[in-house]
């Protein structure tokens, strides 16, 4: 005979394998500092490839008025502008992937947890 409770547990917890778990399970496989490092060093690479498209862009936007003035600019000054708004951007960017990753680690954790004690409760049950 079918147990209907039983068959209720087991479609809720495949429910939540192929739904919410997908995301939260993987994440909640590493360890917190190593899926905090990770995305930070994801954000550092693409902020920076972002901050050199970027400066890239208003290089070519502004190509013409650099050769114009390329006697006049001060280059020091010019690197020391483009370093310190890099800084500040990377400086931001991390702070939030920082926030991001620990806020995302602490859901997938709780999710996760809450899955495995009912996994845990119903394997006691029924297969003890």
């Amino acid at each position: 005979m079918l147990d209907e409770t039983k068959i209720r547990v087991m479609t809720r917890l495949a429910s939540y394998e192929e739904g919410v778990g997908k995301k939260y399970i993987p994440i909640a496989r590493y360890f917190r500092g190593d899926y905090i490092s990770l995305q930070l060093l994801k954000s550092f690479i693409s902020g920076t490839v972002a901050c050199l498209v970027y400066f890239g862009l208003i290089a070519l936007c502004n190509f013409d008025t650099f050769l114009l003035e390329v006697y006049d600019i001060d280059l020091v000054e010019l690197a020391k502008d483009i370093g310190m708004k890099y800084i500040v951007f990377m400086g931001i960017y991390l702070v939030a992937t920082y926030i991001w990753a620990v806020l995302r680690y602490k859901r997938a954790k709780k999710s996760v947890r809450s899955y495995l004690s009912v996994m845990e409760k119903f394997s006691n049950k029924y297969y003890d």
